[in-house]
């Protein structure tokens, strides 16, 4: 009876034991790249390789609209598969672009490599590149361009982004 029981805890454990971390598709950057310019770059490029690689799972929430015009959204949070959740915000005028995006817990040599990735899908021809820790990446003169910085928390890995001047 006691080693049965041994048995199976040494089965089960390593189940519990063993933190498995969330991978994100690869970006594709060719293909990134070409959607974007059809769209004449008005659509966030980390939104849109969300939309081509991840279920949705919410509607656009906490919508916020223009006060002018044509009314159109200006900042929203959606929700997707595997808990990933997106917000954008771009409210105000001549403001730059500020997306988060939080994951389950991921590694961090692959959000590295998913931030160059998604970096390289947008076509910047200004210089960018990694502080000393690899948590900061932006421009090298710190100027205008994309930045982003990538935090840890105890169940999430968050990616928060600006482009902008």
């Amino acid at each position: 009876m006691k080693s049965r029981f041994v048995i199976i805890i040494s089965l089960i454990f390593p189940i519990f034991g063993i933190a498995q971390n969330f991978e994100l598709i690869k970006p594709n950057v060719a293909e990134l790249n070409a959607e974007l310019k059809k769209t004449n770059y008005s659509q966030d490029v980390t939104y849109l390789y969300l939309n081509r690689n991840y279920k949705t799972e919410s509607e656009k929430l906490d919508v916020k609209k223009y006060d002018y015009p044509d009314y159109s959204i200006c900042a929203f949070k959606q929700k997707f598969e595997h808990g990933i959740v997106y917000s954008e915000e771009q409210c105000r005028e001549a403001g730059g672009i500020t997306t988060k995006l939080t994951l389950p817990k991921t590694d961090k040599k692959s959000i590295i490599q998913w931030v160059e990735l998604i970096f390289k899908s947008s076509s910047m021809d200004i210089e960018h590149g990694w502080n000393s820790e690899k948590t900061k990446f932006g421009p090298t003169d710190d100027g205008a361009g994309c930045y982003f910085e990538i935090k840890e928390t105890e169940n999430n890995t968050e990616i928060d982004m600006y482009c902008g001047c």
